[in-house]
């Protein structure tokens, strides 16, 4: 059941697979760099025995979905991939757990299609209508400068067998190590050129801008976000602003020595706000 993989057409034609566990009410989880839709397997394993169908979307461009022929890796594409899944399951509305890329993609989808979200997860992103950006996050966060240049920082990133995500965890979960099965499911789902190539260009096309108005804008949804005390400070400010842009209902959760992983350093505690979150 865990390795049985469906797929679907997306309405830019491209296809996207994903795997579907349990039975009940649907939960849809995205993914993020450096990492792949494997990265929910224990959180899949609690939400199925608590009584959810679990939907682990493989993002567009990440194996074993298709590579976008068009590099379109933009945060509203990535929104629209998420109605289509819906579309397919014959789903009116899900809730949404997203982890990095994959929690900016929730939020966006939850600004452009808010009646078809119950309640939104997002782990280690702030909301994007408070979303760091200038001097101070590119400092904190260089790699969103570096990866955004194509063909260069996908050379960046293969260089001396992928040393750059491996240098990249130890630099956004400084407290966590990172189990060796891990890191090597992700350096294997990326050693196809063409994966790695589409991974970068996330960074160089997907950006949420302060003029995508919609996008930015506050959410009316429940939100439950979670972070790390390990996040940078310009990153902490802005979670701290999360409360003023989410809809009612809706929390902010710091977890103590964790970094960029929340749902990997500290499952336990992740689920069980996850979990409370989703039931109260």
């Amino acid at each position: 059941m865990y390795n049985q993989m469906n797929e679907f057409a997306s309405s830019d034609g491209l296809t996207l697979r994903y795997r579907a566990v349990g039975h009940g009410p649907v939960i849809l989880t995205l993914h993020g760099f450096p990492d792949t839709y494997r990265t929910w397997d224990a959180m899949t394993a609690d939400l199925e025995a608590a009584g959810f169908q679990v939907i682990n979307l493989a993002l567009r461009g990440y194996a074993p979905s298709d590579v976008a022929s068009d590099a379109n890796y933009s945060i509203d594409r990535l929104a629209r991939d998420i109605a289509d899944l819906l579309d397919h399951l014959e789903r009116d509305k899900a809730v949404l757990i997203g982890h990095d890329w994959g929690a900016s993609a929730v939020y966006a989808f939850a600004a452009m299609y808010p009646e078809r979200v119950s309640k939104l997860v997002a782990l280690a992103i702030p909301p994007l209508a408070v979303g760091p950006r200038g001097l101070l996050e590119r400092w904190a966060r260089p790699h969103n400068l570096y990866l955004g240049l194509g063909g260069f920082s996908d050379w960046w990133v293969r260089r001396n067998g992928f040393n750059e995500i491996k240098r990249l965890y130890s630099l956004w979960s400084p407290s966590w190590h990172v189990p060796t099965d891990h890191i090597e499911t992700v350096l294997t789902a990326l050693e196809p050129k063409s994966r790695s190539r589409a991974a970068i260009d996330y960074y160089r096309l997907g950006k949420a801008e302060p003029s995508d108005d919609l996008l930015t804008a506050p959410l009316s949804t429940p939100c439950l976000v979670i972070y790390g005390s390990d996040e940078p400070a310009v990153r902490r400010s802005a979670f701290a602003q999360a409360h003023g842009v989410m809809g009612k209902g809706s929390k902010v959760v710091m977890l103590p020595n964790v970094g960029h992983w929340p749902h990997l350093e500290a499952p336990q505690k992740c689920i069980a706000e996850v979990l409370t979150f989703l039931t109260k």
